[in-house]
């Protein structure tokens, strides 16, 4: 292995998502950050992360040679040409944007602070893009959508659309092997439409793209989905879906609107619960930024941003702009606190974490899985710093 993909420098813009696990595993249309970075590297590549983290993604043995690897920056955005650039770095060389931002290193050094900092002669590359926080997860999700169905098109063959279905643009559908879409309505006129294996789309269904669904994602009867919309593996999708991102494994199973939100992993949104995405004065949104402890400004639309393994009753009602924090069991009257920290017990601090991990373990259980020794640290070393 020689290629290490690096989250650290910027991992804290993507929190809640990136405090219980590295922005390789964050997932946006049908691939991962990793994922998509090996697609154009064509090889598997490691994960260097924060240390309480790197539980999660065991000592590379890489990483104990000599030989020169290739340090890249995650939250750049991969295409052909600054693939290009990193491979034609010559060792103890670093690959910079335009405005000095680092983009890759190639060299033995094995000091993080040095492969991102050190006085390396550094290489302009004036196109290089990134991704800057999870909000710009939203704003790039059409983008994402539509490079990561041409790249699937490009490399694999659709099953036959079923008759059943009425279908608008049929050549931008694409269902794969295992995968059951009938008596639905697929509307591919302003992006893809992408079926992932095994996965499910119920009778009613009405999905307008870009839209895309993970391995045995399920859609349930009538639902409505509106691009951008990305359903990850694994989860359970009902309602009205706008603009929305669930990661993976995670539930929206009933009526209720969803809405310019980013939902990580391991999630579940009770029966009848709604979140807003526009206030009623039509004005600017304020929303809590955790890692710089300030209330952003940050336009006129944005639902909410979830951490993983957090969980709202039924019928919650969620404000406009709102922030969750990592393993929050949700429930209370009237429209919730825009900011819910780590580990909340209805709206107040006290989730105690004996029973986190055997509450995360009952909804792991659900969907055939268990919680690993690896999470329950990660957690630990959470909950013992929102204590």
């Amino acid at each position: 292995m020689q290629y290490i993909l690096v989250d650290i420098a910027d991992r804290e813009n993507f929190y809640p998502f990136t405090l219980t696990r590295s922005l390789a595993e964050g997932r946006e249309g049908i691939f991962s950050f990793q994922e998509r970075w090996e697609q154009y590297l064509k090889e598997a590549a490691g994960v260097f992360t924060v240390p309480y983290l790197q539980i999660l993604y065991p000592q590379l043995a890489a990483l104990k040679t000599d030989a020169p690897l290739y340090f890249i920056n995650i939250t750049c955005i991969p295409n052909k040409d600054v693939v290009d650039a990193i491979l034609a770095l010559k060792e103890g060389e670093k690959l910079v944007s335009e405005s000095g931002k680092w983009i890759a290193t190639k060299t033995k050094e094995r000091s993080l602070p040095k492969i991102l900092l050190g006085d390396l002669p550094p290489i302009d590359f004036p196109n290089a893009t990134f991704i800057m926080d999870a909000i710009h997860l939203l704003q790039l999700h059409q983008h994402f959508i539509k490079r990561d169905f041409e790249w699937i098109q490009a490399n694999r063959t659709s099953i036959a659309i079923d008759a059943s279905n009425r279908v608008v643009n049929a050549a931008q559908v694409f269902i794969e092997e295992g995968a059951s879409v009938v008596c639905s309505n697929l509307n591919a006129s302003e992006g893809p439409i992408y079926i992932g294996k095994e996965a499910v789309v119920m009778e009613g269904t009405s999905i307008r793209g870009p839209f895309a669904l993970g391995h045995k994602g399920v859609v349930k009867m009538n639902t409505s989905i509106y691009g951008s919309t990305s359903i990850g593996p694994y989860c359970l999708a009902g309602g009205e879906i706008k603009n929305a991102i669930m990661m993976g494994y995670s539930n929206k199973g009933h009526e209720g609107y969803l809405g310019d939100s980013i939902i990580g992993y391991w999630c579940n949104l009770g029966a009848g619960t709604c979140n807003s995405n526009i206030k009623n004065t039509a004005g600017p949104i304020q929303m809590w930024n955790e890692s710089k402890q300030i209330w952003d400004t940050i336009g006129q639309k944005m639902g909410m941003l979830v951490g993983d393994y957090s969980r709202f009753a039924i019928q919650s009602s969620i404000n406009t702009g709102s922030y969750i924090g990592v393993s929050a069991n949700i429930f209370g009257n009237g429209l919730l606190p825009k900011n819910i920290p780590n580990f909340t017990w209805g709206v107040l601090p006290g989730y105690q974490f004996e029973k986190v991990i055997e509450d995360i373990n009952n909804w792991k259980k659900l969907k055939g899985f268990s919680i690993t020794e690896g999470e329950k640290t990660v957690l630990k070393h959470l909950h013992h710093l929102s204590s």
